[in-house]
């Protein structure tokens, strides 16, 4: 009986969202279209070759050789360094694909999930910085404090792990330059093939929102939790704090979030990624604080926010880009790759 009402309250709601869509179709067609303007303009040229370096150095194993000799896990502290550096859901992929090969339990992978999620440097700089405070050095700062945050979290796992890598004097094999080159364009195509689709999705339901309850959509903070790069739209000038900012960064919006369940795709539990963002956001304000209380200090201070515009160009060479990407993975796919 229980799971009758379950489905059937679910039905009623997929069937009253989709007709939400389809009434407010101009809303939340413009929303999508603006949305397709980001990830062909700001998305993929951003996230896409960090995509493939992240992929190519977790794939040819240097980082985790590098780091055998030491007492950690060697796949997971090289997750954790480059899940901190090269945005937001390369964690989680590169999390998974260490699960798949055995490099990692499934519940080390849903343990060390929650630390490996960061904003990247193009992204802390270019919008947490030149966006919101008009100077990169205050995006660089948010982003330190949010690794501060992850390292916090990762030293705490470190510590409560009891568990005894049995890995680290595992050899890895070392592939071909140019196999390499091309399993990591192929695995970041299809990260970026998950990746736009929410981001489209999400920018429908934004748009329904906005068309719906324009006024809930004014409030400060609401169109960042739900997509992170709407704090583009804020202003350091303006009274908000770097603390502040770090936090919406650290949390990653609601968007990004879908986005880290899709890389992970069910292979392990997020339990522990939920819980630890909860308590990584509040390290992170801390940090932050006190990081905005020393930039003050030597007079670093905020400037005119510097607005960021999509690319207007005519240009088809991103949309060549985008067709060429749907090829691969579709390609990659009948191979049984992905």
């Amino acid at each position: 009986m229980k799971e009758r009402t379950a489905d059937a309250l679910t039905l009623f709601a997929l069937c009253s969202l989709g007709a939400l869509l389809i009434l407010n179709h101009d809303a939340v067609s413009a929303a999508v279209i603006e949305a397709s303007k980001t990830c062909v303009y700001v998305i993929i040229p951003s996230l896409f070759p960090m995509t493939v370096l992240s992929s190519a150095i977790a794939k040819s194993g240097v980082m985790s050789r590098f780091l055998r000799r030491s007492k950690l896990n060697p796949a997971v502290a090289a997750v954790f360094i480059l899940g901190n550096v090269g945005g937001y859901p390369i964690g989680a992929k590169l999390l998974r694909e260490a699960c798949d090969s055995g490099e990692i339990t499934p519940r080390e992978a849903s343990r060390a999930a929650g630390f490996c999620f960061g904003s990247g440097p193009a992204f802390a700089a270019g919008v947490a910085g030149a966006a919101v405070f008009g100077n990169v050095i205050f995006g660089i700062a948010a982003m330190a404090a949010n690794i501060l945050a992850n390292l916090t979290l990762f030293i705490a796992y470190l510590i409560t792990n009891k568990n005894v890598p049995t890995n680290n004097k595992a050899e890895t094999k070392r592939p071909a330059f140019s196999g390499l080159m091309v399993e990591s364009v192929s695995s970041a195509t299809g990260a970026m093939m998950s990746i736009c689709p929410m981001i489209l999705f999400f920018a429908a339901l934004k748009g329904l929102i906005e068309d719906l309850f324009p006024a809930l959509m004014e409030t400060k903070y609401l169109p960042a939790i739900l997509e992170i790069s709407n704090i583009a739209g804020l202003s350091g000038c303006k009274g908000i704090s770097l603390a502040i900012i770090s936090m919406l960064l650290g949390f990653g919006g609601i968007c990004v979030h879908m986005q880290v369940l899709a890389m992970i795709g069910g292979r392990f539990s997020v339990k522990y990624f939920c819980l630890t963002r909860a308590v990584a956001i509040l390290f992170s304000g801390f940090y932050a604080f006190l990081i905005e209380k020393a930039l003050l200090y030597f007079g670093i201070a905020c400037e005119a926010s510097t607005k960021i515009r999509l690319s207007q160009s005519p240009s088809l060479i991103p949309i060549f880009c985008v067709a060429a990407m749907v090829f691969i993975t579709l390609t990659e796919r009948r191979k049984g790759h992905f």
